[in-house]
């Protein structure tokens, strides 16, 4: 037998030639199913993973009034900023709220959330919780906590742990800036 028969397949074709052909579909064929299972593990995991990337919305000071505005009687002023999501992020959205006023020379800001359990505080014209007179206060509708402008509590027996977060002030070109935060409900202790 000769060297070409000894390569020849019974039909006739080459085994070498079809060898390396098999292999090379093969090779392709499990490259592209790499690609296919690969493509949405990863996906997967970034999707996993990225609330521990992303980035809080705490502690940045926002320009929020002009100085000129501000009186004695508290203002209700949004912070608006991107909101951020494991996914998304939605440009100029409300992150939160905050009262403004002037104090003499200083500027109080102070959380719009009652330390309570965090529900809306109002401002408005309530009953003094010890004089029993109307005056303008602050006061948390969900359990009947009021504070004075200054967010100092005033009930007796408050529901609410301690006084109204204060938050950080600057003042720059007439521009009020505030160290917008929020902090934990429900402690005496004001922390993050």
């Amino acid at each position: 037998m000769s060297k070409k028969n000894q390569s020849q397949s019974p039909d006739g074709s080459s085994s070498k030639g079809e060898d390396r052909r098999t292999f090379m579909k093969l090779g392709v064929a499990g490259g592209l199913g790499l690609c296919a299972i690969g493509a949405p593990i990863c996906a997967g995991a970034r999707t996993v993973l990225a609330p521990i990337f992303q980035e809080g919305q705490g502690g940045k000071f926002y320009p929020l009034a002009a100085l000129a505005d501000l009186t004695e009687k508290p203002i209700k002023v949004s912070v608006i900023d991107d909101k951020k999501d494991a996914w998304t992020t939605l440009s100029d959205q409300q992150i939160g709220s905050i009262y403004l006023r002037k104090s003499g020379e200083q500027v109080v800001a102070l959380q719009s959330l009652c330390p309570h359990a965090g529900c809306m505080v109002q401002f408005g014209t309530v009953k003094h919780p010890k004089t029993n007179v109307a005056e303008e206060l602050f006061h948390c509708p969900c359990h009947v906590a009021h504070f004075d402008l200054d967010g100092v509590r005033l009930d007796d027996v408050s529901p609410s742990p301690r006084d109204l977060d204060t938050l950080e002030t600057r003042i720059a070109d007439g521009t009020v800036f505030v160290k917008f935060e929020n902090f934990a409900f429900g402690i005496a202790e004001k922390r993050n």
